[in-house]
């Protein structure tokens, strides 16, 4: 007998689940939160990261002088340097509760939204496998264990991005099961939306609206071609609604299309410019890690911007880079691309004493750089195609894949060395290999089910190609998206492979 209202029995435990899964959440974060030092915490109880000011001052700045972005001085890119989705869930909340209350709402927030994810976590898995008890249990290690917390304390996308995606795939598999084309409309248009909002909190998660048409095209291959066409349309210009008036808004300030995350647009007036952009994409060639790359780049950048351009800056950064990248090009010849991009900065001095937005047009001292480095990189291409094409991508995913996931403070530092806690960073670790492993397992073995293959398979899978062979990031926080998907997937192999799976119709009982 059903109980009136949401709740049935049978569910009985996931919500109990659901629940334990906030209170989870909140014991490893605000744990991890008081062990931390004090200088990396902000009042209202958050992580402080390079990053996060970027996502929480343009909602402050609209409420303070009703313009929205980042104090960039003169330049535009303040306008529009990040997409304004994070800030845009940030707003109420800092409207309602004022600094620094609004963080910590903001932060208890993400704790639910979690275990709201929990529930969809187990809704999808538990429509694929018969085994009740196998859904229930990897579903206790997504909300319960410490293995996908670690940014819900951060005031960044990854708190929402995770369970954000999730949600949008839950409706994708609530709309396949619905019984009635209007239901089906009904949810297909709530999982449009809630890609939308994704799109403008991390756009480079927009490759993941392939999943609308896919489901889409399967779920209403009996009607009139016609009627398909004018579904998938309809849907997909809701799914890319907000990016398409955030891109109109940022053309009407800068006259011309900006692109999705223009971080190294023409008029901005930091390191982040077209001479470090080339410096990355060289970088790039042998996959340096962020951490190593900033080192010494951030160091040389802020010495030259202050008129210091000693040699003692580029004779760190040749000591930091590849023994063989180094023997190749020669210490001579890299030593003056660097010289070359001290003098851009030193070119660059005057706007940034004064305040002032660059030149849209680069001058000539940029122009040399970017050109130096290019012919770096072309000759590597060239000298080491495996190595850049392969190697140097391959080297990525081991970085990203061979890891705990386990990033709260108190695991990487506090609790460090004890045995139980690298017994625990050698489970997790294993855990985050499978699910990487699962991606090409899921492309093969649901091969007979396109949408199967699609969703834990095909599309992960896009995604990773795209982190590690043009993007080059090395950093755990950009696959975090992806691990509920990759979970689910790995333990939807495990029944396949107990041969507990359900049929191909993905439907919900």
């Amino acid at each position: 007998m059903a109980i009136p209202g949401f709740f049935k029995k049978k569910d009985i435990a996931i919500y109990i689940l659901c629940i334990l899964s906030f209170f989870a959440a909140l014991f490893y974060n605000e744990l991890s939160l008081r062990k931390a030092p004090a200088g990396v915490i902000r009042s209202g109880g958050t992580i402080i990261t390079n990053d996060d000011a970027s996502y929480l001052n343009p909602p402050r700045n609209y409420l303070e002088n009703n313009v929205w972005g980042e104090d960039y001085g003169a330049s535009k890119v303040g306008r529009f340097i990040r997409p304004p989705g994070y800030g845009l869930l940030y707003l109420p909340f800092l409207k309602v509760f004022g600094a620094p209350a609004s963080v910590t709402a903001l932060k208890f927030f993400q704790y639910l939204l979690f275990a709201f994810s929990v529930y969809w976590f187990w809704f999808i898995l538990s429509s694929l496998v018969k085994n009740s008890r196998l859904a229930l249990a990897c579903t206790f290690i997504y909300g319960c264990s410490p293995f996908v917390i670690g940014f819900l304390s951060y005031t960044l996308t990854e708190g929402i991005t995770p369970a954000l995606l999730l949600y949008y795939v839950y409706l994708l598999f609530k709309a396949r099961a619905a019984l009635s084309e209007r239901g089906k409309n009904g949810y297909y248009f709530f999982a449009a939306l809630v890609f939308s909002f994704l799109f403008i909190v991390r756009p480079v998660l927009g490759v993941f609206i392939l999943l609308l048409p896919a489901f889409l095209l399967a779920d209403f291959k009996g009607l009139f071609f016609a009627k398909r066409i004018l579904k998938l349309t309809a849907f997909t210009a809701v799914a890319l609604s907000f990016m398409l008036v955030w891109q109109v808004r940022n053309y009407s300030i800068a006259g011309r299309y900006v692109g999705l995350h223009p971080i190294y647009y023409a008029d901005g007036n930091t390191i982040y410019r077209a001479p470090f952009k080339a410096y990355w994409e060289f970088a790039g060639c042998w996959a340096e890690k962020g951490d190593v790359g900033f080192s010494y780049m951030v160091p040389m950048w802020d010495a030259a911007i202050k008129g210091d351009t000693s040699i003692g800056h580029i004779t760190f950064a040749l000591s930091q880079m590849p023994a063989e990248v180094v023997s190749f090009y020669g210490k001579a010849r890299l030593t003056a691309v660097f010289r070359d991009y001290q003098s851009a900065v030193l070119y660059q001095k005057p706007y940034y004493d004064k305040g002032l937005a660059m030149p849209m047009e680069l001058s000539a001292e940029e122009q040399k750089v970017v050109a130096g480095f290019g012919e770096l990189v072309s000759e590597y291409k060239s000298e080491f195609p495996l190595q850049y094409h392969v190697i140097a991508p391959l080297r990525v995913l081991r970085l990203l894949a061979f890891n705990s996931n386990l990033s709260l403070y108190m695991f990487q530092v506090t609790l460090r060395g004890k045995l139980w806690m690298e017994a625990l960073r050698v489970l997790c670790c294993l855990l985050h290999v499978l699910c990487f492993l699962a991606v090409l397992s899921s492309i093969f073995l649901f091969r007979r089910n396109r949408l199967l293959s699609i969703v834990f398979g095909w599309m992960p899978f896009l995604y990773l190609f795209y982190l590690c062979y043009f993007q080059r990031g090395v950093e755990e926080r950009y696959t975090l998206p992806l691990l509920p998907l990759l979970m689910i997937g790995l333990a939807c192999l495990f029944s396949l492979w107990g041969r507990t799976t359900k049929s191909v119709d993905l439907s919900h009982k």
